[in-house]
Order: structure tokens, then sequence, then C-alpha cells
């Protein structure tokens, strides 16, 4: 209790920092839209649909819109519309046969935000509702957000909540359906997270994170097989029906010259499945001359695997939970590519749309490969358009 007095004492003169002492900016004028296409292909010979042997080849392709309307210097509306595409051999085979209702599907998404500034006082709130639609869920959303920056902007401590409300339209395995069952189809999840940024200096900046995030429901997945080593049978995939995640991590950029920027991150998880995991990564965006840019990246990722993890025909029929997706397995991975950017001062191209100016302002192209120790690989390319109204 001590400890949180001094803390609650320390940040009071911060959070009421005086409005002659710094004004935030407000919003510009200008609408702006993203537009977003990204291709994913994988290939594996672990599938948990199959109880963690069988192919894991799946084929994705997304498209995203975002949009930023400014009503004034202090308000402003964000809209996200989404869909993702695919294809997987994994998920055609809960029927046993190739080419079947389940081998592709289309996911659907949107969200609507409203954030407001206090600009004397350098406050940002706001919050957001959204859904998202499956073959075999469907989910409701929403969060709220809050962030106070100071010291000329170079600070900023920020906070969000989200829950996320879903259910679940179960689908078993052909061979399960009728002697399986679950004890619920719904599935909730409480998201907290708090992000303290720093400018040190002119070249360094330093952000610190820290997340909880709770679930509660049917958090198995219906559909994964399980086969056990002392019965020739088989079962759906068993989980607690609650979670802890826990992941604290920290970001580090240093601007090493006006052509070359090193961006570093780590990120330390645990959680109460029993999984532990390390990641780290570097980004180097190196700027060719002022309006292109390329990034080289690399991530590591490590990871101790959950309590509730076998492979195939290792569990034992008398244990309460198990699962075979390699998901939740120890594993090490890498993850490498470049992302390209062109960003001309006066923008691509330019334009009357509905009695205003459009300009498309720079694209963005991204392109990465995947490689897991499990035998899981996969590659993805992405690009962003950018306009402003």
């Amino acid at each position: 209790m001590r400890l949180i007095a001094i803390i609650v004492v320390f940040l009071i003169p911060i959070l009421t920092y005086s409005q002659s002492e710094y004004r935030m900016k407000g919003n510009d004028k200008a609408i702006d839209v993203n537009f977003l296409a990204s291709y994913y292909q994988q290939e594996g010979n672990n599938s948990a649909v199959e109880g963690g042997i069988g192919t894991e080849h799946l084929i994705d392709g997304a498209s995203m819109l975002i949009v930023n309307i400014p009503i004034d210097s202090a308000k402003s509306l964000q809209i996200t519309v989404g869909a993702d595409a695919y294809t997987s051999a994994s998920t055609d085979m809960i029927d046993a046969r190739m080419s079947s209702a389940s081998v592709q599907d289309t996911r659907v998404y949107g969200n609507l935000g409203f954030t407001q500034k206090d600009l004397g006082k350098g406050l940002t709130y706001g919050g957001r509702v959204g859904f998202s639609n499956e073959f075999d869920y469907t989910s409701i959303n929403g969060g709220l957000n809050f962030a106070k920056e100071w010291n000329q902007g170079n600070t900023e401590l920020s906070f969000q909540a989200q829950a996320f409300i879903d259910q679940w339209r179960p689908y078993f395995p052909i061979e399960l359906r009728r002697t399986v069952t679950i004890p619920t189809n719904k599935r909730s999840s409480y998201n907290l997270s708090a992000v303290f940024s720093q400018v040190l200096n002119k070249q360094m900046q330093i952000a610190i994170s820290a997340e909880a995030i709770y679930m509660t429901g049917l958090l198995s997945t219906p559909f994964h097989r399980v086969y056990f080593s002392d019965m020739n049978t088989l079962d759906i995939e068993r989980l607690p029906q609650s979670r802890l995640k826990i992941p604290l991590s920290v970001q580090f950029n240093y601007f090493i010259s006006d052509r070359f920027i090193l961006r570093s991150y780590y990120r330390y998880y645990e959680d109460d499945f029993g999984i532990k995991a390390h990641t780290a990564s570097l980004e180097l965006p190196i700027k060719i001359n002022n309006s292109i840019s390329i990034s080289p990246f690399f991530r590591y990722h490590t990871q101790e695997g959950s309590i509730y993890f076998a492979p195939y025909k290792t569990h034992l029929s008398t244990e309460q939970y198990y699962t075979s997706d390699f998901d939740l397995s120890t594993l090490k991975s890498k993850h490498m590519g470049v992302a390209f950017g062109y960003y001309p001062v006066y923008g691509l191209a330019h334009a009357n749309l509905l009695n205003r100016q459009m300009s498309f302002k720079s694209i963005e192209f991204r392109t990465a490969y995947y490689m897991r120790n499990t035998g899981l690989n996969s590659f993805i390319g992405s690009v962003n358009l950018q306009f402003q109204f």
C-alpha cells in the first residue's frame, strides 16, 4: 500500500500538468484513408485438426480499409472494415475427406471508434465497438482508451481496456458429432494494457508496456482431434475454461543518422497454461532519399510449451485436459523480411472527388518468410496504400 501511495503522489502533478506549459496538437482537417491487402500461404505437417499430424496447408487473402475522419480539431471518428478469405486443407479434414464444405471460409469484421482530445491538458480519450463473424463463431467487442502526454509531447502514458464476447457455433469432427459435448459455446476475453513512452533525446526513444488478458469460457477448438496412447480412440481438444496471459515488452528506437534508424523490440510472455516465451526483433529502416526507404527486419521467438500439449498418440485418456496443437508446443521460430516504402513529398497522384481534393500519398510493400522448428513455414506479402482527402 505504501508503494501504491508513492506512485499516486508521483503521478498527480504529472496528470494535472498546467495548460500554460503545453498544448497538444489538434487534428488536421484532412480525412486519412489506408487500404491494406495481403497474401499469406503456409505449409506444415502438424495439423491440430488431425491430432497433430497431417497437412497444415493454408492460403489466405485479406483486405482492410481504415478511415480516420476529423470532426473538428479535438474530435475524430475511426472506421475499420475488412475481410479474410481462406482455403485450408487442414480444416477441410474436419469431415475426414478432401473438398468438403469446410475447405474455405470468409471472415468479415468492422469497428467504429470515437476519439476526443483535451488540447489544453494533453489528454486523449475515446472508445470503440466492433464485430467479427466466421463460419464457426460470432464476436462483438468494445473498448475504452485514455492517454496523457506532457513534457512538450515527449512523454506519454496511455491505458486501454477491451472486451470481446464470442459465441461459438460448435463444429465437431465428423466421427465424433454424436458422442461429444462441450461445457459452453461462449467465450469472453478482457484485456487491460498500459504503455509508457519517452523521448530520451534527439536520437533515442523508449516505450515500455504491460498487459493482462483474462479469458473465460470455451478456450479449446471444438474441431481439433486428440488421439490417445492407451486406447484406440480419440476425443476433441479439452482445455481449462479460464486463462490468464501476461505479456511485458520494451521497444527502443535509435536514430543513428538522417538515413538510418534502428528499431529494437523485446517481449516476455507467460500464462497459466504453462507457456513462457521470449521474442526479440530488430528492424533497420534505411532512407535512400527523401521519397524512398527500405527496411530489413528479423524476429526470433522461443517458447516453452503448455503443460496440456502432447503430440499425436501421446496423451493418456485419463488426463483432464489435452491438446495436440503445435502452436502450444515448445518451439523456436524465425521471421525475416523487408519492407519498401515510397513517400513522395507531393504525393503520387491528385484528383478531385466529391468536391474534395484527393491525394494518393504513399505506397508500402512488405514481404516476410517464417520458419518454425516444428516444420511449419509460411510466406506473407502485403501492400498499404495511403490516401488523403
